[in-house]
């Protein structure tokens, strides 16, 4: 009987706190370098993870950094190598509050503007970003998050300029621009 009480309260707790999980095959994010001041070049990460909590609006979003895919494998190896050392630091995370009042305001397949404020963190170091998105809630309860424009994440405040000046010589490049556009879409189910 203990069991089953221990459950059921398992079970409410868990209802109560509304936690949606990332559908990550359902989901992308999308960085952008340019390279020689004038060649851009599209990167996603294929492993995204994370949850949101729709009653106290709290957002996570996990990256793992060896899911890099730039489309050519040797600067793939080289970016989880140089740049984000993914063997002693595998994870990037977004940690984000949503406004709860305004989530639960949007009607289905109303798409509502919204700002979403929080922290990248990245090998010890954190920058806040902003991003200006628009929020959707699907009939089946899913939230879909969409960027309207891009976020830039500073290279430099993050602290990898070195991996930066390290796949620019590797590439025979003069220029890889520390300032990078971020946009995603992403699904909580």
């Amino acid at each position: 009987m203990k069991k089953i009480v221990f459950g059921l309260c398992l079970y409410a707790a868990a209802m109560a706190t509304q936690a949606l999980e990332l559908a990550s095959k359902s989901s992308m994010l999308n960085v952008v370098s340019v390279k020689n001041n004038r060649v851009a070049e599209l990167f996603s990460f294929d492993a995204v993870t994370g949850q949101l909590n729709t009653t106290t609006g709290k957002a996570l979003i996990n990256i793992d950094l060896a899911s890099i895919d730039s489309g050519i494998d040797i600067r793939d190896k080289r970016i989880k190598k140089y740049l984000f050392d993914v063997d002693n630091q595998p994870l990037a995370t977004f940690n984000a509050t949503i406004d709860t009042d305004a989530l639960a305001a949007i009607e289905v397949s109303s798409p509502q503007a919204m700002t979403v404020e929080g922290e990248l963190m990245l090998g010890g170091k954190r920058q806040a970003l902003r991003f200006n998105t628009l929020v959707s809630r699907l009939e089946n309860g899913d939230i879909r998050v969409v960027t309207t424009s891009p976020a830039f994440i500073d290279i430099a405040a993050l602290g990898l300029e070195q991996g930066i000046d390290k796949l620019r010589q590797l590439a025979g490049l003069n220029s890889i621009t520390l300032a990078v556009p971020v946009t995603f879409s992403v699904l909580f189910q």
